[in-house]
């Protein structure tokens, strides 16, 4: 090609595909974080390094001129062809750059697409790539960069992104060739982190069992690593082989006994394998008192067995064995906020603030923002406020200070305040971005403009349709406003992507039971999220409400009773009260919903309740 083209490639320095030049051990990594552009990028995302101005041909003009310029690496230059450049090549590449420019990327991609099979140079192939997966288009990715790798045999960049392509699209097998050779390449010093990001990578595609199997064969050399042991747990987990993972994560504390990571999703399985995993870290610190992760792993499952004075002994000496280790700091806190005891958990904050103003990579911003919760907790707005202006941009804790701010907003009333504030945060982070969204739709939600919210909700599942938290939000706000096909579809989608959460069959169960409608297949579904959170005492209140509709007012007296006393709820209580109401305990439903009402004075379930049943003498 001529001077033109060449410089058009020459000058690009960096792009989503230069992270794929990076080790395996790194690149795994890499390639997860395009994984996750292609799931959440806007649907009509620009070229990753435009700056676009609709309509602006000459911003496109000098888009175009840095458009296809990724650093070609001395391996990668034999591959290009020796095609003179036409103007017909040129008039193309602007074309395809005007239309990124105007959110067109479909014919951009295949404006690119069709040169790079015309003139068999790899960097228009790369272009289409990028394009691809700015646009959300898995498939069409998957076609460029394996066009891409054909004709750039001797770009690693291209081989890892088909492969990480072909796991998005379901084809572990096929990736394995190059998963392989790059495994191949990491220092030994390195393995056991590339075994866990490769892990990862497998992970984010569908075919779990079809990933577990080419890791098993990837890891066949390394099983006395207890980095691979945890690598096969976590996909055999994902596989739904509850046994296996069990017992390659007994494989993994057999090779090291104090491995945090696999100690603590063992403990995660059952309440048998924490207690298995306490006796072992006891056992192991009697003869290992100094060991800091064997600690730090005892107290971690403390904590998850609800035994909080053992979990504050590890935390203390641990703090004395290290005074500079300000994880003692911060657990000690929290622990001391779940006993209430707010004093001393304001103390050890503060210390901790203080701490890591002086410590380098330390972040003071996250005690700020749980003494800023602290306060909101003791009724003190503008102490909280106080707080939340010591955290600096800087800080990991910025994001969540600003979304906390905007709730305080909210609260005082200043809903349109709010929401500005909430739409003038920026993310690169698609979990971020999804978080957003999720806090613009609950002040809305709490400000009573249902409508409002449940269409912002449908925007954001659409732009991050994997978020179940944001599907899950949907659907609610989709039965508010009555819309209950909606919420129906949004839930069984629910159910389907993630068949152990049991607020999604609690939900769908709750809504139809409280409708009276289908009580068989609403009982059903309350019944399967017990099973899955039998200690839940909104589901336990979802059942006991089924059970009253069902006729049976004894034993659902008997369930709502314990939700309530597991869980004072002002929901909860209109059902109890209810239930004790229409059996002919007036005084006691009095006094359950007097309580009630103190819990939570404008409960909407709560008010409806008293005034359909005409009760006005509290």
């Amino acid at each position: 090609m001529n001077s033109f083209v060449t410089k058009l490639f020459a000058k690009r320095q960096a792009g989503l595909t230069q992270s794929f030049a990076m080790p395996m051990s790194r690149a795994a990594g890499a390639v997860a974080l395009a994984l996750a552009a292609i799931a959440f990028a806007p649907a009509h995302a620009q070229s990753p390094n435009a700056t676009p101005v609709p309509g602006d041909d000459d911003s496109a003009a000098q888009t175009a001129a840095d458009a296809l310029t990724a650093p070609v690496s001395g391996a990668e230059q034999q591959d290009l062809p020796n095609v003179a450049v036409s103007s017909q090549i040129v008039f193309q590449v602007l074309a395809a750059e005007v239309a990124l420019q105007r959110g067109q990327p479909a014919p951009a991609f295949q404006t690119y697409l069709s040169l790079a099979r015309d003139t068999h140079d790899p960097r228009f192939a790369q272009r289409a790539t990028e394009i691809a997966i700015a646009a959300q288009s898995p498939n069409d990715a998957l076609t460029s960069a394996q066009l891409w790798q054909q004709f750039a045999p001797h770009s690693e960049r291209a081989a890892q992104l088909s492969a990480s392509l072909l796991i998005v699209s379901g084809k572990p097998d096929d990736a394995k060739p190059t998963l392989e050779r790059e495994l191949a390449k990491v220092p030994p010093e390195q393995r056991g982190e590339a075994l866990l990001s490769l892990q990862s990578l497998l992970a984010r595609g569908p075919n779990r069992v079809g990933g577990l199997n080419v890791l098993k064969d990837l890891t066949a050399n390394d099983r006395d690593r207890p980095e691979a042991q945890l690598a096969l747990a976590r996909q055999q987990l994902l596989a739904d082989d509850q046994p296996g993972a069990k017992a390659s994560l007994e494989k993994a504390l057999q090779l090291r006994p104090d491995y945090l990571p696999a100690a603590l999703t063992l403990a995660r399985m059952g309440p048998q394998e924490r207690a298995e995993g306490i006796a072992s870290f006891e056992k192991y610190l009697t003869k290992n008192p100094k060991s800091h992760d064997a600690r730090l792993a005892l107290a971690q499952l403390y904590l998850s067995s609800d035994r909080l004075d053992d979990a504050q002994k590890q935390f203390e000496i641990m703090r004395k064995n290290d005074s500079k280790d300000l994880t003692p700091l911060m657990a000690l806190a929290l622990i001391d906020v779940q006993k209430k005891q707010f004093d001393k958990a304001k103390d050890y904050l503060n210390q901790y603030a203080k701490a890591a103003e002086s410590t380098p990579g330390a972040d003071p911003g996250q005690a700020y923002i749980y003494l800023a919760q602290l306060a909101l907790e003791q009724k003190d707005e503008a102490a909280a406020a106080q707080w939340l202006d010591k955290i600096p941009r800087t800080s990991q804790q910025y994001l969540p200070a600003q979304i906390t701010r905007a709730q305080l907003l909210a609260k005082q009333g200043k809903v349109d305040d709010a929401r500005a504030l909430i739409n003038s945060l920026q993310s690169s982070d698609p979990r971020d971005l999804a978080l957003l969204a999720r806090t613009d739709s609950a002040i809305l939600f709490e400000a009573h403009r249902y409508q409002e919210a449940e269409d912002n909700l449908a925007k954001a599942v659409a732009a991050f349709p994997d978020d179940p938290d944001l599907v899950y939000d949907y659907a609610m706000a989709a039965e508010k406003n009555g819309h209950y096909d909606v919420m129906e579809t949004q839930l069984r989608t629910l159910m389907r992507t993630q068949p152990n959460n049991p607020q999604a069959y609690n939900a769908l169960g709750y809504s139809l039971v409280d409708r009276n409608q289908r009580l068989d297949e609403a009982v059903h579904l309350i019944e399967k999220a017990v099973s899955l959170a039998p200690n839940d005492a909104f589901i336990m209140d979802s059942l006991g409400w089924a059970r009253f509709r069902q006729g049976n007012a004894a034993e659902a007296e008997k369930i709502l009773k314990n939700a309530y006393d597991l869980q004072p709820n002002a929901e909860i209580g209109a059902h109890l009260g209810e239930v004790q109401w229409k059996s002919g305990q007036q005084d006691q439903a009095r006094a359950t919903w007097r309580q009630a009402q103190k819990l939570e004075p404008g409960n909407d379930t709560l008010v409806k309740t008293l005034k359909r049943l005409q009760v006005n003498d509290l």
